[in-house]
């Protein structure tokens, strides 16, 4: 069969060449440390785009799914792209990111536990953790669970990751969105026009491009939830703390100014306000927003500054309805943001 010819140009310039009809698929790898595999989940649930990943990628490890094993990795070529899901929470996930940061020519904090520490970095509230499984009586023939580290740690404490995507877990279309940037090659980019609504300027051009955004780029926004959440602030005050099951919030007003400890306020955009639109207080699970040193401190400051009184006694009454301040406002991000541990050195 001859080769196809190159397409006339009406316009008289010179003609563009053929469009090759051979699709060169990259290595890509998917990997979850400690976690809970829902970031791996939502890759499948990105529905008919799948057929647009099966075509660019060829998944050569992806332990959860195909049954890969580290042996598989060490004989398959380099990486182009490995998506690292999960906190560092045992010496083999240690090691895992090492070998994969070392493997793969682009590494991906994928989720919220891979990029701040997650839920199981609150267990760096308690240190002391692993006491009780190494008192547990075992039988000698049993496979040992690896050693915990003392202190959980995010993806980027232990290796340089090039891009973070957060969200617990990622969001469909960003999720999209970074796999058009990395490996299907603008497939399609009106599939992905309200990621890329969202996303910071350079990141958007770039997705829209389908060439690779600027290195360390976070698939997400800028502002703060409140920027994209469509309640109303009337700039009200709350008398008492409420929860979720307590109250029928009113669908129209601000979650926080109704007593629900929402941290829009101090969470970076980017998932559409998904969860405040359903009448959900933000769990905080895209980070901080840029402009956010700690987001438990600005929690702090919100809510304090919500109170409606100035009375001494009264504001400790209400304070003392707060369950878990530390467990609330760095639910997702206590290993890195916050701030009285970022300097710590005890990592390992």
């Amino acid at each position: 069969m001859p080769p196809p010819k190159a397409a006339a140009n009406p316009a008289g310039g010179p003609t563009a060449p053929p469009r090759s009809l051979k699709v060169t698929r990259k290595n890509v790898a998917v990997f979850t440390a400690t976690g809970c595999k829902a970031c791996e989940n939502a890759i499948l649930d990105i529905h008919y785009q799948v057929s647009s990943l099966a075509r660019w990628a060829h998944f050569t490890f992806w332990p959860y799914v195909l049954g890969s094993s580290w042996e598989d990795l060490e004989k398959s070529d380099e990486l182009d792209v490995c998506f690292f899901a999960g906190a560092i929470r045992t010496a083999s996930d240690e090691e895992a990111a090492l070998k994969l940061r070392q493997k793969s020519k682009i590494l991906v904090a994928f989720g919220a536990c891979a990029a701040f520490g997650g839920m199981p970095g609150l267990s760096n509230l308690h240190p002391g953790g692993e006491s009780a499984l190494c008192k547990s009586p075992s039988d000698d023939d049993c496979p040992e669970l690896p050693p915990l580290r003392s202190r959980v740690a995010a993806l980027q404490q232990i290796v340089q990751a090039d891009y973070i995507l957060p969200g617990c877990s990622p969001p469909q279309n960003y999720i999209w969105a970074i796999l058009q940037s990395l490996v299907c090659q603008s497939e399609s980019a009106a599939r992905i026009s309200f990621a890329a609504s969202r996303l910071p300027q350079p990141i958007a051009q770039a997705v829209m491009a389908g060439v690779l955004p600027p290195g360390g780029s976070i698939f997400a926004g800028e502002k703060a939830v409140c920027a994209s959440c469509a309640r109303i602030k009337e700039e009200k005050r709350f008398e008492s703390f409420k929860r979720i099951h307590q109250i029928d919030p009113d669908p129209g007003r601000c979650l926080l100014e109704q007593g629900l400890l929402c941290q829009g306020i101090a969470t970076r955009e980017g998932c559409g306000g998904l969860c405040t639109g359903a009448g959900v207080p933000c769990r905080g699970c895209f980070g901080k927003a840029g402009a956010v040193f700690d987001p438990g401190a600005k929690m702090v400051s919100a809510v304090s500054s919500t109170f409606d009184t100035t009375d001494g006694e009264e504001m400790k009454k209400i304070a003392e309805e707060f369950v878990d301040l530390a467990g609330t406002f760095y639910r997702y991000t206590m290993p890195a943001q916050c701030a009285l541990l970022q300097n710590r050195k005890e990592l390992k």
